[in-house]
């Protein structure tokens, strides 16, 4: 009988052990749905309105200025003129 309980609790902490596991796993797959719907709700809103006053070049730590038609690697930040170097 002693043998038969102590098999009886090993399988019973088996079991809670894979129940937190799929809590887990669950939570996951969740956060995945989410991040899916989200990604694709976003090409779905409006486009954001670019000003017109950007800046023409970009300096270190700032964001690479809008492409336009015959724009150079030189209005990149010497950093990323490096890159595409």
């Amino acid at each position: 009988i002693g043998l038969l309980e102590a098999r009886e609790k090993g399988i019973r902490e088996e079991v809670a052990r894979l129940r937190a596991a799929l809590d887990e796993a669950e939570r996951a797959l969740q956060r995945l749905v989410d991040a899916r719907v989200t990604v694709t709700e976003v090409p779905a809103e409006e486009p954001a309105v670019v000003p017109e006053s950007l800046p023409q070049r970009a300096v270190a730590g700032s964001t690479v200025p809008h492409r336009t038609e015959g724009m150079t690697a030189s209005v990149l930040a010497v950093d990323y003129q490096h890159i595409v170097g």
